[in-house]
């Protein structure tokens, strides 16, 4: 059976790995030497020194990439989209950039699960926060306009009130 090259575990006889998800590519059998098994098996042991004496011991090294996942920067790039969409209007379109930002975030933080190395990673989880910073910011300017205006509105009412 062939064996996944992102999880490391078989990949059955299905088009995908059972494991991770990932597409397996046709691989043509070749019939392994002995040589080749021990080659292998050295290949992917690495002797390490443990604490409680100098005896070496042989451990597996994880050569495999493992898929991640961003469910924080998700969550918190949704919840500012959702304060912004309802404070829009009220705060003459400021938060409309945090409604963008959001967006981004929220879409970058999603295809995290997908990649296929700790840099596209590490790019997707990095636009994400930076998306939700952006977002974040334009959310407190929005607010601090929509406070500014119904401040302004309440000293109109009253000047009318007092006109009139």
């Amino acid at each position: 059976m062939p064996i996944c090259k992102y999880c490391g575990n078989e990949a059955g006889t299905t088009q995908f790995c059972q494991s991770c998800g990932a597409q397996v590519e046709a691989v043509t059998p070749t019939r392994m030497t002995e040589e080749d098994y021990r080659q292998l098996e050295n290949a992917d042991t690495v002797y390490t020194e443990q604490s409680s004496g100098s005896e070496t011991q042989p451990q597996q090294e994880n050569k495999y990439f493992r898929p991640q996942t961003a469910t924080g920067l998700l969550t918190a790039n949704i919840v500012v989209l959702v304060l912004a969409v309802l404070t829009f209007c009220n705060s003459l379109g400021v938060t409309g950039i945090a409604i963008i930002c959001s967006i981004i975030g929220i879409i970058n933080a999603a295809k995290v699960k997908d990649c296929r190395s700790d840099a596209e990673v590490s790019h997707r989880k990095g636009t994400a926060t930076f998306m939700l910073t952006l977002g974040i910011i334009s959310l407190v300017i929005g607010f601090v306009v929509l406070i500014i205006l119904k401040i302004i509105g309440s000293l109109a009412h009253g000047l009318y009130s007092l006109i009139f």
